[in-house]
C-alpha cells in the first residue's frame, strides 16, 4: 500500500473548467477538475497552475492557493520541474505544450481529449510522445471505468453473443463529445471503424466553436454496424451506448455511470426470442472525469505498463472523426477511415 505522502509534483496547464474551475461548482462530485484530482491524490502535490488568461489564473489560484501561478509553461517547467503535467487547454495549443514537456524531460503527461485538431497533427504528437520514455495518458475516461471493462470482457468472452447492432447518442459536438463515443466503442468492441457515411444535423446548434453535430452510419472491420446520433445540448445532454448481441443487450447510460444488462429469452411466438426486461440487471458506479486518468498515468509510469488510453488510440479516434466530418461535407458519401 502506498504511503500517504506527497511524491509527484504536478502542474495544470489550462485552468478553465476541467482544469480547475469545475471545483467551485457545487453540483459536481469532487474532485471535479484536474487540479482537484491532484489535490485529492495522496501520491501527488499541486505545485503550479498555468494559464495565459490572467482572470482564469486568478480564479484558479483562489481555489488552490498553495499552487504557484504562471502565464508561461516554459517558466513553470524551469522553476518548478514538475513530474506530471496535465494539459487541459483547447486542442490547438496542445502540440506546442507537449513539445515543451518533452524538451524538459517531464516523465508523465495527462492530456485532455481530443488529442489534436486533426489526425495529421496527432501524428506529430505521436512521434513526440514516443521520445524520452514519456508516459502519456489521453483522458478518454471511460477506458478507466470498471463498468466499461465489464462490458468489454463480456463481449470478448462471447457472453453477449455476436454484436448485431450498436446505437450511440452524444451531444455538444462531434469532436468534443462524439469522440468519447467513438473511442469507447473501439475499446469495448476491440475493433476499429473502417468507414463512415454521415450528414450534418443542422437542427442541433449547440457545440463548441469550430465543431459540428453530425449523425452517421459507421462500419467496423469486424462487420458491426454502428449508428451515431447527435442531440442538441441546450435541451439536455446525453452520452449513451446501446449494444445488441445475439444473447442479450447492454446499455451504458447516464454518461457512463449506469450499466443495464438484459438477457434474451424465448417469447410467446414459436422460434422467436426477445429481450427479458424482467431479468435485467442495473449497476451504477461513479465515473470521474479526472482522478482516474491521474491514477492511471502514475500506475503506468511506476509499473512500466502501456496506458489503456494512449496517443495511438487517440490518433485512431481522430481518424474516425475526420472521416465522419468529411462524409458530412460530401453530403453523406461513404468515406474510408
Amino acid at each position: 500500500m502506498r504511503q500517504a505522502t506527497k511524491r509527484y509534483r504536478a502542474a495544470i496547464v489550462g485552468c478553465g473548467r476541467i482544469g480547475a474551475l469545475f471545483e467551485r461548482e457545487r453540483a459536481h462530485d469532487k474532485p471535479a477538475s484536474h487540479a482537484g484530482a491532484v489535490r485529492a491524490n495522496d501520491a501527488t502535490e499541486l505545485v503550479a497552475l498555468v494559464d495565459t488568461n490572467p482572470k482564469t489564473l486568478a480564479a484558479a489560484r483562489k481555489l488552490f492557493p498553495g499552487a504557484a501561478g504562471y502565464r508561461s509553461l516554459a517558466d513553470c517547467l524551469k522553476q518548478r520541474r514538475p513530474d506530471i503535467v496535465i494539459i487541459a487547454t483547447p486542442p490547438a495549443a496542445r502540440l506546442s505544450l507537449l513539445k515543451a514537456c518533452v524538451r524538459a524531460r517531464v516523465p508523465m503527461v495527462v492530456c485532455e481529449k481530443p488529442l489534436a485538431m486533426s489526425a495529421n497533427e496527432a501524428k506529430r504528437t505521436e512521434a513526440l510522445a514516443a521520445t524520452n520514455g514519456l508516459t502519456f495518458v489521453l483522458n478518454y475516461q471511460r477506458r478507466f471505468s470498471p463498468l466499461f471493462a465489464r462490458v468489454r470482457a463480456r463481449i470478448k468472452s462471447g457472453k453477449l453473443g455476436r454484436i448485431q447492432q450498436v446505437t450511440c447518442y452524444y451531444s455538444n459536438g462531434l469532436y468534443n463529445n462524439g469522440g468519447h463515443v467513438v473511442d469507447a466503442l473501439a475499446y469495448l468492441l476491440d475493433d476499429h471503424i473502417v468507414s463512415a457515411a454521415a450528414s450534418r444535423n443542422a437542427t442541433n446548434t449547440t457545440h463548441p466553436v469550430g465543431d459540428v453535430n453530425v449523425d452517421a452510419l459507421l462500419t467496423t472491420k469486424g462487420g458491426t454496424t454502428v449508428v451515431l446520433q447527435s442531440f442538441d445540448q441546450k435541451e439536455y445532454g446525453i452520452h449513451d451506448i446501446r449494444l445488441y448481441g445475439t444473447k442479450g443487450s447492454v446499455v451504458l447510460t447516464d454518461y457512463g455511470t449506469t450499466l443495464v444488462e438484459t438477457p434474451a429469452r424465448p417469447s410467446r411466438f414459436a422460434g422467436i426470442r426477445q429481450l427479458d426486461r424482467t431479468r435485467h440487471r442495473t449497476t451504477r458506479m461513479p465515473l470521474s472525469a479526472t482522478k482516474d486518468a491521474l491514477a492511471h498515468v502514475i500506475e503506468c509510469y511506476e509499473r512500466r505498463r502501456k496506458p489503456v488510453s494512449s496517443v495511438g488510440s487517440g490518433l485512431l479516434t481522430l481518424r474516425v472523426l475526420d472521416a465522419v466530418a468529411r462524409s458530412a461535407k460530401r453530403e453523406g458519401r461513404t468515406v474510408a477511415v
